[in-house]
């Protein structure tokens, strides 16, 4: 884990390496509540209940992934465990995800407007939209720019689930080079119709009580398109619930082997006679405080969207867990090009 990378680099610190998880967890957990919200209030939107509280859908999801990922992605006590049936069903999940964007976005641009020069043509008469084509015109600046591309740019190394994919899960090291490649093209991909997608819902859907996180299921159920709303729905799902079960797996990790097990193993009452008992209790108990952890971050996640992150925006949510890990960047610097970091 990114954890014991950068606890292995500086000294074999265990204090380090709680350190690091206790940031991650507390980073990371409005990541996660950004995921359930987004589920919950998406399912809403797609039943027509987009006026009821989201709570029961949030924490029916938390529970749902908690449950999954219980059963299916804590199943050892192997920390360098590979899961290639959840890698294989992520893989799925974006392939779905990305099929479901693009035809959002080709329906917005070229059946809602007449292409994308029409689409930037009818947001440009606008004034209030005109601005938003200039840099500064969103009331942000070149800096605030520039801080959001570094953050961006160290969460898509350094959050858990990234790391946990990219290195634990990676059974061949030249996998990378074709990733280094293939995910910015799906990046860039992705992004195709973000704009058109924008620009069209502030067009169709301002001022009917629309948040702009809901246009791209809004748009097709006011149009009449009830099966795109419908894959749209099922491309976010995806997205959120593959995310969610890889991050989980990552944090429980960590938390149990940087956490719990340092402490037990300090404690000697809580030895039973004999080494291979106690062994097998280690075991037991390591394996039991990964399933554990799955539901507390969850729980915590949910908890965090019931007090604070139901009224906050997406993005807004995501930055706080973005800047949280932006913190691990001098540290994992450091132990790639500082050879006196071991000392």
């Amino acid at each position: 884990s990114i954890a014991d990378f950068i606890s292995a680099r500086y000294g074999k610190s265990a204090a380090l390496g709680a350190l690091v998880t206790g940031v991650c967890v507390l980073g990371v957990v409005p990541y996660v509540a950004l995921q359930i919200k987004a589920i919950a209030s998406s399912y809403l939107i797609l039943t027509g209940g987009q006026h009821l509280s989201t709570t029961g859908p949030a924490l029916f999801t938390a529970g749902a992934l908690a449950a999954f990922t219980v059963l299916f992605g804590v199943r050892s006590v192997e920390a360098t465990e590979r899961h290639e049936g959840v890698v294989l069903a992520v893989a799925l999940e974006s392939l779905v995800k990305l099929l479901a964007f693009l035809l959002l976005g080709g329906f917005v641009t070229f059946k809602l407007f007449h292409g994308f020069g029409d689409v930037f043509d009818q947001a440009a008469a606008v004034p209030a939209l005109r601005q938003l084509f200039t840099l500064h015109g969103a009331g942000t600046s070149g800096a605030e720019w520039v801080t959001l591309l570094a953050l961006s740019m160290s969460a898509v190394l350094l959050l858990p689930r990234q790391f946990q994919v990219s290195v634990v899960e990676n059974v061949d090291e030249d996998h990378l080079r074709k990733a280094m490649w293939l995910f910015p093209l799906y990046l860039l991909i992705i992004n195709v119709f973000v704009l058109p997608i924008a620009f069209g819902g502030l067009l169709r859907l301002g001022g009917r009580g629309f948040d702009a996180d809901t246009f791209v299921l809004a748009l097709p159920l006011t149009a009449g398109h009830s099966w795109l709303a419908l894959l749209t729905y099922l491309g976010g799902l995806s997205a959120g619930s593959s995310m969610i079960i890889v991050e989980t797996i990552a944090l429980s990790v960590m938390m149990s082997n940087h956490l719990l097990m340092p402490l037990l193993v300090r404690v000697p009452a809580a030895r039973p006679e004999g080494q291979r008992r106690w062994f097998a209790y280690l075991s037991r108990v390591a394996l039991q405080s990964r399933r554990l952890a799955v539901v507390l971050v969850l729980g915590l996640a949910f908890g965090y969207y019931a007090a604070i992150g139901r009224t906050l925006p997406l993005v807004n949510t995501g930055l706080v867990s973005f800047a949280a890990v932006a913190q691990f960047v001098p540290a994992v610097l450091g132990g790639l090009y500082w050879k006196g970091g071991t000392r």
